[in-house]
């Protein structure tokens, strides 16, 4: 028999239960929604309707051109150059970029546009708008996109919430935006800087009868690093789902360190430590990381003249390099600036996502099915980080059905292995939307 009788193990542990109930609230885990693989930044002013299909056909053309046979982009792309791995390779990215070449898309108007008079910039924020309105009538828009204004800083601070509003405004229309929606907000320094700007969107979305649109922070300066879970924190005490991102900006954070232009990049030291804050601010709490970007681009000679195939697939293996770090580091999001970044963002992803998959599948089903096979004792924690691994060839359709169910798995059991609180997982023919957030649906 127990020492402690029942009643004294509560009354001890009581003061516990608003602990749990914090904890609860503040680390709910996995939102079940896929997420991108990156977000595609494109100023406001070349934002045309049908500019999704244009940026495919444009990686696809490179692709053709200088990565045309499974063994060449395996080689420009530093990827797997086993054939059977390699030839899987190029038919997902063939296919990512016929069916789904952008899964997050965001217009910008702030670094990438810079600054313009105040009528063009108006002019540019309502077109835009009006561009991803017709480009979701056509069947072209994204899961996800949304825009990046200027930032809270004082001399942009009028300007960028105006185009904000201007944005937001011709994005409504007559009836409601495209769902999907999500804001930026770069070089934020201080947890006040979210919560105003959470105030001015929760007063835009009651004046234009909008759900609450989620809101991506751009980590950018020393002091937002310094503050990151003050940060979270004031984001997560928004509301369930309005903060929904932390994304880093590689050379505004390595600028502001004093770190030369020659060694910015993602893979810095302190860009990646800065990652790594943000990823363990953000644990458990549903709200995604992303990578920065590569200012290395993959242009030939139609774009730049003098410029050969042998730019473009050093520009593909430099990217391809901070892809394939950036997944072993747990991130699974990053930024992509031209249509040839495309080639090698989804050859690398689907590399790392074929990598080690079988294993995955036979650990996993081993889990499941609570025995152990050869010398690994896989723990709770491992097979939430293989259903992980599962989950997201799911989501890139590199594995389906039949192959899950040979393995002795379905996806129910791997999505609750995984964490997630419902399955959203479709092959890319039938992709299931980037379902968080989504303005004109609650969020979750």
């Amino acid at each position: 028999m127990p020492t402690l009788p029942p009643d004294v193990v509560a009354r001890l542990t009581a003061a516990l239960d608003l602990v749990d109930a914090d904890l609860a609230a503040r680390h709910p885990g996995d939102t079940g929604a896929r997420q991108p693989v990156h977000t595609c930044y494109l100023p406001a002013d070349q934002m045309v309707p049908d500019v999704v299909p244009a940026w495919g056909a444009r990686a696809s053309a490179l692709l053709a051109t200088y990565g045309a046979d499974p063994a060449t982009l395996a080689a420009a792309t530093g990827g797997d150059p086993r054939p059977q791995v390699a030839a899987a390779v190029h038919a997902h990215t063939r296919r990512a970029l016929a069916v789904e070449p952008i899964q997050d898309l965001r217009v910008d108007l702030e670094d990438g546009y810079g600054l313009r008079p105040d009528d063009v910039e108006d002019a540019d924020a309502v077109r835009a708008a009006e561009a991803l309105r017709a480009a979701s009538a056509a069947g072209a828009l994204p899961a996800r996109y949304g825009l990046r204004p200027k930032s809270l800083d004082p001399l942009v601070r009028v300007r960028g919430l105006r185009s904000l509003d201007l944005f937001l405004t011709a994005l409504v229309g007559d009836d409601s935006p495209p769902p999907g929606l999500v804001v930026t907000l770069p070089k934020v320094s201080d947890p006040r800087h979210l919560r105003v700007f959470a105030d001015v969107l929760g007063e835009l979305e009651r004046r234009l009868g909008l759900d609450p649109i989620g809101l991506e922070v751009q980590v950018e300066t020393p002091a937002a690093v310094l503050a990151l879970p003050e940060l979270v924190r004031s984001g997560l005490d928004l509301g369930p789902g309005r903060l929904v991102g932390l994304h880093v900006g590689t050379y505004d954070y390595s600028a502001a360190l004093g770190i030369t232009a020659a060694h910015q990049a993602s893979d810095h030291p302190a860009v990646e430590f800065a990652t790594t804050m943000m990823q363990l601010a953000a644990a458990g709490t549903g709200v995604d990381v992303a990578d920065g970007s590569s200012n290395l681009l993959p242009v030939d000679g139609d774009e730049r003249p003098g410029a050969s195939g042998d730019d473009v697939r050093r520009a593909w293996h430099r990217h391809a390099e901070l892809v394939r770090r950036a997944w072993h580091r747990g991130l699974y999001q990053g930024w992509d600036l031209h249509p040839g970044q495309l080639v090698s963002r989804h050859a690398t992803v689907a590399g790392c996502l074929l990598a080690g998959l079988d294993e995955a599948l036979t650990r996993l089903a081993d889990h499941a099915a609570a025995r152990q096979s050869g010398a690994v004792a896989d723990e709770p924690a491992t097979g939430r980080a293989l259903a992980g691994h599962v989950l997201r060839a799911l989501d890139a359709g590199l594995l389906d059905d039949p192959r899950l169910a040979a393995a002795g798995l379905d996806r129910a059991t791997v999505t609750r292995l995984g964490g997630r609180r419902k399955s959203n997982t479709t092959t890319p023919a039938g992709q299931a939307s980037l379902d968080k957030p989504n303005s004109g649906s609650s969020l979750h």
